[in-house]
């Protein structure tokens, strides 16, 4: 796999098909209001993150959301989706399947994959993520950047820095290879994300995220 042709993104706001269809908005909340949900933050040892072998932390579970990031995950949840992706008859998941809180702790990275395609108990179809940038005095030379790569998972094509307040809309598809670069700096990552799905009578083949 290649990461060599990929160019530091560029800070501009608006809606790409390069290469798959994103959206990246600037500004998104009020800043005190992200500023808030940085500093209630939960630290490393809280004993409800989920665990993964990548070092990546999460939790889905809306009941311990702390207050601002519980309002900032009901706004995303509320986003017009399918309008600002051109995607049908989509909705949130109010549940948080595999959405929430996500932190990259130093050291941490999330390798080249797809997204599952599927919710495992509704059969929903997967549509649309959301990810908000929570970190206000995040580095570039930090790393922790979204990459987005070709078609096949061989090269990454663009790479969209974690600035405060940015939210990242994209379109798991089948060809929706991405991932995040390993954290370099001293901060864990923060994000927020919020799936969005639509009804569907197709069988799903991808049950949870397939890397390369």
């Amino acid at each position: 796999m290649s990461t060599t042709t990929a160019e530091p993104e560029a800070p501009v706001t608006g809606r790409f098909e390069f290469p798959f269809r994103h959206i990246v908005l600037d500004n998104w909340a009020e800043p005190e209001l992200v500023r808030a949900a940085e500093i209630e933050w939960p630290q490393p040892d809280w004993p409800h993150w989920h665990r993964y072998d990548s070092g990546k932390l999460a939790t889905k579970d809306p009941l311990r959301f702390p207050p601002a990031c519980a309002e900032l995950i009901r706004r995303l949840l509320c986003l017009r989706v399918g309008e600002l992706m051109g995607l049908d008859d989509t909705f949130g998941d109010w549940n948080c399947h595999g959405a929430g809180l996500h932190a990259s702790p130093p050291g941490a990275s999330l390798g080249v994959h797809l997204d599952s395609d599927h919710h495992p108990n509704t059969g929903w179809q997967r549509a649309c993520n959301a990810i908000l940038f929570v970190n206000s005095s995040w580095r570039p030379e930090w790393g922790g950047e979204l990459e987005l790569w070709n078609a096949d998972g061989t090269e990454c094509l663009k790479r969209i820095t974690p600035r405060f307040n940015r939210l990242v809309l994209l379109e798991p598809s089948d060809v929706a290879f991405h991932a995040v670069a390993r954290n370099t700096g001293p901060e864990t990552r923060k994000t927020l994300a919020t799936f969005y799905w639509r009804e569907s009578l197709a069988t799903g083949v991808r049950p949870r995220a397939q890397f390369c």
